[in-house]
Parts: C-alpha cells; structure tokens; sequence
C-alpha cells in the first residue's frame, strides 16, 4: 500500500474496500468514483466532508478539488443550505398532493432565476432523470426517433439512448444504438452531414453549450475561449451555438442544453445565458442543490405541456418517480441559489479559476515541464492534463502525478471550484504541484515512468472490458 517516501496509511480504507466490491458490483454505486479511476495509492473510502476539505476512514485530510461528481458550488456541508433541508425535513420529507415547496421553487426558478426565458419545470433526482425526459418529449413532440448528440462530450445519461452510443454498451439493444448518432462539437459539417443523412429524422440535438475538457478528448485551445465560440459580433458566421439554434428550428427539430457542469459555474443561470443563446429544451442537476439530489427539466411550454393534463396532444409520460417530490431537493434547490447571488458565487469561481491556471502555468514554466504538463479550460471550469511532447494524453504520467498530489493531501482527479475554497488551499495545491513537477521531471527525462508508476494507469471509464 505504501510508496517510497510515502506518508499517508490506507490500512482500513483498503480493507473496507476489499468488503465493498463484494457487496457493491465496482465496489461504488458511481463508476468514476471507482479504484481505477484513481491511483493506487489513494483514499478508497472517505468519512466525512466540510468546506474545501475531506477526510478518509484512516483520518488522512485532503484538500477536495472533485466535490464529488462536481455536485457542490458552495463546498461541503455548506450551513446555508443543510440548515434550511434541516428545517424541511422537520416538515415531512413527502406529500400525498403536491407541497409547498414544489411550488415555490418552480416558481422562483422560472419567474425569477430564468426571468421567464423558460415557460416550465420538470423535477427529477438526477441529470440521468431529466435528459431522459428531454429525449423522450422531443420525440414526442416531432414524431421523429433520432437523436443527435455531441460525440465531443463523455456523459448525458445512464438511460439505453446514450449508453447503447458509448463502447460499455453490454445489456443495451441494437435497435436503441440505432437511433442516436453522433456530431463534433464546433465541428459544423459533422452537423450539416448528419441532417443530410437523416432528412426529416432528427427529433433532437443535445449537447453541453460548452467543450467539455475531458482528458480522454483532444481538445484545442480555441474550444475554450469564448470569442472563438460566441462571436464578439454574434453572428451565425462565427457562432457555434447560435449556428445550432438556426439550424434546428429550419429542420423542425429540438435544440437541449444539458447544463449539468455549465449551470451555475458559467452564468449563475447557466452558458445559454452568458452565451445568449436559448434552447427549446435545457437540464439541470449536480450544483444546483449543493451535494443534495436534485435536478430540472426547463423548457417551452409547447413541448413541456405535452407531459401534463391541459393538452388534447397523446400524452407523454415524462417523469413520475416516489421520491421526486421530496422536500429536501427543493429546499437544498431554493437555498443555493439564494447563496449563489447572495455571495457572488460565480464571479468568485471565475476569479479564483483564473488564478489556478495563471499560477500552474507559470510553476510548469518555471520547472520546464510545460510540454508534459497543461492546464485547459475555461477558468470557470480548468482542468490539468498530462500529455506526451506530442500532445497524445499519456495515462501513466497523470496517474503519478495525481499519485504524488494525494500523498500531499491534494485530491484533484478533476477540478470544482467552489465558494469554500479559498487562496489558502490554491496556495498550498500549487505548492504541491511544483513538488510532483520537481520529482516527476527526472523521472520523464529518464523514461521510467511507466517503470517506476506503482499500480495501474487510471483507465477510461467507458471501456469495454476490464
């Protein structure tokens, strides 16, 4: 379990693993929270959370820079919002009739958040929930079967429409994978050659606003730059997503933003509103509600009705789940967002964004390893690779660094800003970072990274086989 030179104990944590994998298929009900998502030696069961930091069942103190699956904007255990779940849970968590709740967090979010862009809600637990629904009413709504998602980004649902799309499509049917095909985001003639392929097919395009900075994808610095894809003049010509908008509604078909890691991080109310560009359909889920389940559904009221009462349409069973109505998510809902614009959330996340890059920038300079080590992404959202000279993502180099941060107390596998982290901890990461730099650089000029890695390379989650 131990490294040379390394400080941290994983004793229980392993044997408290070895017992979940027997219990639990992966050993975790979240794949990207799984071992071979994380080096070797790593934390494998966390105890308890607050702020920016986490701690193990060993009693070993990390700095948190994943919060989670990216659920949290404000930081863990963030009094704000656990003091007003607190206060709904002492109200009854679940209703025979609607509650309360349910209606004034719809109706802050629509009125009042989204300034009535959108017409309606649709509440689910998770992003899974809602752009599942928004699939099913864009078929609904146009009588067509496909779908075209942006093949440039990992992640949309758990649901048979995507999984059967990915390579782990074990247990999906030929005849679902059939009807969801692929586009290249910022790439319009991917787009052009699907429409042309499939005229009149198209019930929905679907696709995060902005490029995801996935490690497994090559991204190119002009995917994270917003005059590259808004357009200073907002023309068509030179706008990505606007060109999108114009394209779905000549072809009849359904423009959804799936606003999973932009909303909040990018615009308190999302890209589409830093970008100006609004979509028929748009889901919401991870930061939303701070680490509590829950997650919306947005959109126009021609396509949302179709899923309610006072329509003459064939109606659509959109979402009815036990536990969608539960108070917890609407309050968690209501009182982040409050916090968000009470605090300048997303400003704070920007700035200190722009720190992290600047300064990580400047220490891989500084120790002449910028050509293996990269920090992409708009500031609101960076991310670190670790790349060969010529640009290819090199898994072995990413797991020894992360190796290294961890055993500095430094759990970074992907970055989430939040209000609780402060210069503090960005002071105390890149401290560690020009420590991995310093220790790794010898190791990459000797080529003995592969030889001196301990354990596995962290792998793709969406593979195959084992």
């Amino acid at each position: 379990m131990k490294g040379a030179g390394w400080k941290m104990d994983y004793k229980r944590s392993f044997e408290i693993n070895e017992k979940l994998h027997k219990l639990i298929p992966g050993g975790s009900h979240t794949y990207s929270k799984g071992e071979d998502q994380f080096p070797y030696n790593s934390p494998r069961v966390m105890s308890h959370a607050k702020g920016a930091y986490t701690w193990d069942v060993d009693g070993n103190k990390f700095i948190d820079w994943a919060m989670g699956n990216r659920v949290f904007i404000l930081g863990h255990a963030f009094d704000d919002v656990d003091d007003a779940v607190i206060k709904a849970i002492k109200n009854g968590t679940n209703y025979t009739r609607p509650g309360i709740l349910e209606y004034e967090t719809a109706d802050y979010l629509i009125n009042e958040h989204f300034q009535n862009k959108f017409d309606m809600i649709k509440f689910g637990k998770n992003g899974s929930d809602v752009t599942t629904a928004a699939i099913k009413l864009a078929r609904a709504y146009t009588g067509r079967k496909y779908i075209l998602v942006c093949g440039t980004h990992p992640f949309f649902s758990i649901h048979d429409w995507f999984i059967g799309s990915t390579n782990m499509n074990s247990g999906t049917l030929d005849s679902e994978r059939t009807y969801t095909i692929k586009f290249i985001y910022n790439d319009r003639d991917s787009v052009e050659k699907a429409f042309e392929q499939y005229r009149n097919q198209i019930a929905a395009v679907i696709l995060e606003p902005v490029k995801n900075d996935s490690l497994y994808m090559n991204a190119t610095d002009e995917d994270f730059h917003l005059e590259t894809i808004n357009g200073k003049d907002n023309s068509a010509s030179n706008n990505f997503l606007q060109y999108l908008r114009e394209k779905t509604t000549k072809e009849g078909s359904v423009l959804i933003f799936d606003e999973m890691i932009s909303g909040m991080r990018f615009d308190l109310r999302g890209a589409h509103s830093l970008y100006g560009i609004y979509p028929d359909l748009s889901t919401f889920g991870k930061s939303i509600s701070n680490g509590y389940s829950c997650s919306f559904l947005v959109g126009k009221k021609e396509l949302m009705e179709l899923g309610g009462l006072h329509h003459k349409r064939e109606r659509v069973f959109l979402l009815s789940q036990t536990h969608g109505s539960e108070t917890t998510g609407f309050a968690a809902t209501l009182a982040t967002i409050k916090a968000c614009e009470k605090y300048n959330v997303t400003n704070y996340v920007w700035s200190l964004g722009k720190q992290m890059k600047d300064n990580f920038t400047k220490i891989a300079l500084q120790e002449s390893v910028s050509d293996y080590f990269k920090i992409i992404g708009f500031d609101a959202n960076p991310q670190i690779i670790c790349v060969k000279k010529s640009g290819e993502f090199w898994p072995e180099l990413h797991t020894f660094f992360h190796d290294i941060l961890i055993n500095e107390g430094i759990l970074i596998p992907w970055i989430t800003i939040t209000y609780s982290h402060s210069e503090k901890e960005l002071k105390k990461t890149m401290s560690a970072i020009k420590k991995a730099f310093e220790i790794l650089k010898p190791i990459i000029m000797n080529n003995e990274v592969e030889k001196l890695l301990v354990g596995n390379a962290i792998k793709p989650v969406f593979r195959k086989y084992n």
